[in-house]
């Protein structure tokens, strides 16, 4: 068990790290190209719409095990990682968002779902740890984003640097990752179609599309709000992203405690509350540093949406479909956001732009409460 939660933790750091190296160069990318926010916002649209695909091909070949696809995975959101920066015009910049959004969607649902399943073997909260990894991966992709950034490196080199990085230092330990083949085992299953089903998927799922527009909207703005509004340079406006990483990260080490004392409903409705207070900071005080301590915020406060949104996913029937919608929800979730802030921003400005994140923070907490402590893991029963 101890090896297979290492590789676990392994596969979403590497994941995270993936992530964290290119969305700090989006201003870089975005000047090279000569790209407005809005086709910025374009380029996130279709990452998303990738992982929608890539979350959907995971669901198919879940029954089959998920260790081999996983390793393969890993290798491929690597590879693609060179696409953005390989990129000459929009239409390239949009084929390389929709491969390692589609790579990205993939290794999603196949690692929360191994995730999940270790949660049930040990009986506690596990899930915020794993995708603490995913946030810590994340913090190194960012620092050696901004690193680059302020050393006037183009992004192509330090892409190329993450990805065979990643992959390389994650090789030995994927081989232990566990073979998971599909979701909870329940004891007195609900029928698919019954309306008890229906309505918790739509409310996870919810919850899980109004975070992700709050975490991703955050993620992917941050720098160039930095950028605009307080006159940041290129390495420091990264900071933005670095800071909502590292608040993330230091929260989702400690988060399944106070799940595992308390439930899932409390956490996410205080998660949500405190992303809420984050962006009220970042949007009514726009200079450094109190911009970035509310990014901090945000960070602090969305760092236990996703991972509870998709635990809860998980153990909703026993196929991994259950999940598959909860994510494909997120990744929605991925799809609005870009373009609705995108949109806004070039209409109305980026400050005025991130009152949707505010306004998403906001709906998250009012429905955390639909989050019962009924979901927490339990030992599932052996199959070995």
């Amino acid at each position: 068990m101890t090896r297979q939660r290492r590789a676990v933790s392994v596969a979403f750091l590497a994941f995270g790290a993936v992530s964290g190296s290119w969305i700090p160069r989006l201003p870089a990318i975005k000047d090279h190209l000569h790209l407005s926010d809005a086709q910025v916002g374009y380029a996130l649209v279709l990452f998303a719409v990738g992982a929608v695909f890539g979350a959907t091909a995971a669901r198919l070949v879940l029954a089959h095990g998920a260790r081999g696809w996983v390793r393969v995975g890993t290798v491929a959101i690597c590879v693609a990682l060179l696409g953005p920066g390989l990129a000459n015009g929009l239409l390239q910049l949009l084929a390389a968002s929709l491969l390692i959004g589609g790579c990205a969607g993939f290794i999603d649902v196949l690692e929360n779902a191994q995730g999940a399943e270790l949660e049930r073997e040990v009986g506690r909260p596990l899930i915020n740890g794993f995708h603490g990894f995913w946030s810590l991966g994340a913090i190194i992709g960012s620092v050696i984003a901004g690193v680059a950034a302020f050393a006037g490196i183009a992004p192509l080199p330090q892409f190329a640097f993450a990805a065979l990085f990643a992959a390389a230092a994650s090789a030995p330990f994927l081989r232990d990752l566990p073979d998971t083949r599909s979701g909870a085992d329940r004891a007195t299953p609900k029928p698919a179609g019954s309306p008890w089903l229906r309505g918790s998927v739509a409310i996870v799922a919810a919850i899980a599309f109004a975070g992700i527009i709050v975490e991703g909207g955050t993620a992917d703005w941050s720098a160039l709000y930095l950028r605009e509004f307080s006159n940041a340079s290129p390495g420091v406006a990264a900071g933005g992203f670095a800071a909502f990483a590292l608040a993330a990260t230091v929260v989702r080490f400690r988060a399944d405690l106070l799940t595992a004392r308390t439930n899932p409903a409390t956490v996410a409705r205080l998660g949500g509350l405190i992303a809420a207070l984050g962006l009220a900071i970042a949007i009514a005080v726009p200079v450094l540093p109190i911009a970035i301590i509310g990014f901090a915020l945000v960070g602090t406060g969305t760092a236990v949406l996703m991972p509870l949104a998709f635990s809860a996913g998980a153990n909703l029937g026993s196929s991994g479909t259950s999940l598959t919608i909860v994510l494909a929800a997120a990744y929605a979730g991925s799809i609005a956001g870009p373009a609705l802030v995108g949109s806004t921003a070039d209409h109305f400005g980026l400050r005025v732009a991130l009152t949707i994140l505010l306004a998403a923070a906001i709906v998250v907490a009012a429905l955390a409460g639909n989050l019962q402590a009924a979901d927490r893991p339990t030992p599932a029963p052996s199959h070995r």
